[in-house]
């Protein structure tokens, strides 16, 4: 039996080209861009934010048709009231109407139809007692008003961000990562295996 050993050149990103460069990112993020680790920067984000935990976010950011973000599930009348969601729900609305809707208003719900998961894709409606006045009708409405624009708002924020989270990374970003993880490239930019050790 006869071992062989192959020697290969390793480069740190710095060293690389252009082009190799655009390569290694492409590379890079791959590895440190999962999916899961967006979605609870979002579900974080709904919480530590607007005091919201019941509402999960979807999402497709691949640059092709039927891309974007949605949220679903549900906001509880409890939820609405919390004092970080509550000037959102119930801007141009006095505390005396608030007050006369508890009775009604059980939760918002957030409902996904279709293949799709841009905003558009869910609707938002309100949860209420069969029994509605009319003029507590008008205030419900309202609030539900306020809860999509914030939904708009936020949904095309958080789209924003995920192209950014999935396709752009700095150079300063890269060097940091590469140096914590210990990688290195390619000349063409593709990162070497851990099954390669440094010698000399």
């Amino acid at each position: 039996m006869v071992k062989l050993v192959k020697e290969i050149e390793g480069f740190t990103f710095s060293e690389l080209n252009s082009d190799a460069q655009h390569t290694a990112k492409g590379c890079v993020l791959e590895y440190e861009r999962e999916a899961d680790w967006f979605s609870e920067d979002i579900v974080n984000d709904l919480l530590e934010s607007f005091g919201i935990s019941e509402l999960t976010p979807y999402f497709s950011l691949s640059y092709s048709q039927g891309d974007g973000l949605c949220l679903s599930g549900s906001i509880s009348f409890n939820d609405l009231l919390n004092e970080k969601f509550r000037k959102i729900a119930f801007a141009g609305i006095h505390h005396t109407q608030i007050k006369s809707i508890a009775q009604y208003l059980f939760r918002v719900e957030f409902l996904h139809s279709g293949n799709y998961y841009y905003s558009s894709s869910v609707n938002i409606t309100d949860m209420c007692d069969n029994d509605v006045p009319d003029n507590q009708e008008a205030i419900i409405e309202k609030v539900i008003a306020n809860i999509k624009k914030w939904y708009a708002d936020f949904c095309r924020q958080w789209e924003k961000r995920g192209y950014m989270y999935f396709y752009e990374i700095s150079d300063d970003e890269m060097v940091e990562i590469c140096e914590d993880r210990e990688w290195f490239f390619t000349d063409k930019g593709k990162i070497i295996g851990s099954d390669f050790r440094q010698v000399g």
